[in-house]
């Protein structure tokens, strides 16, 4: 594994530990079929594409939070899986690769949940751009 995605998951996990603690407070955590805060993703999604490849960078726009896996033990209480996948002109995301996850499962979900997501298309000279980009997904019993 490079040491960028370590840097990746170590980040990610510093990020998600605030809002495992906060949970209760007005947080905007999404659950299992809720809706994401575009704010959520947009603060964990990473693009990978070369900077010169695009002027303004790609958004969330709408989704739902992924499903703690049916083929998980429910003794497992959190599982994580690292996507990276290309945001499209359209805003879809297409040519998903799952870089790491805990299991099969939480692997398999999270591509199932990002290819359902609709994004604001990275732009280039105002025109709409592909990018790659890499989004972790952390899992967690409800």
């Amino acid at each position: 594994m490079s040491q960028r995605t370590l840097r990746i998951l170590r980040l990610a996990a510093l990020l998600a530990l605030p809002t495992m603690l906060w949970s209760g407070c007005q947080s905007q955590q999404a659950f299992e079929g809720d809706p994401m805060p575009a704010q959520q993703v947009d603060s964990f999604l990473q693009v990978v594409s070369p900077k010169g490849a695009y002027d303004t960078p790609p958004r969330f726009v709408k989704g739902y939070a992924p499903f703690f896996p049916e083929g998980e033990p429910r003794t497992r209480h959190v599982g994580y899986a690292l996507a990276e996948f290309t945001i499209n002109p359209d805003g879809s995301a297409t040519y998903v690769r799952i870089l790491k996850a805990t299991t099969m499962n939480f692997a398999a979900e999270a591509g199932y949940t990002v290819r359902d997501w609709q994004f604001a298309p990275a732009k280039k000279n105002g025109q709409a751009v592909p990018v790659r980009v890499r989004l972790p997904f952390t899992f967690r019993e409800s």
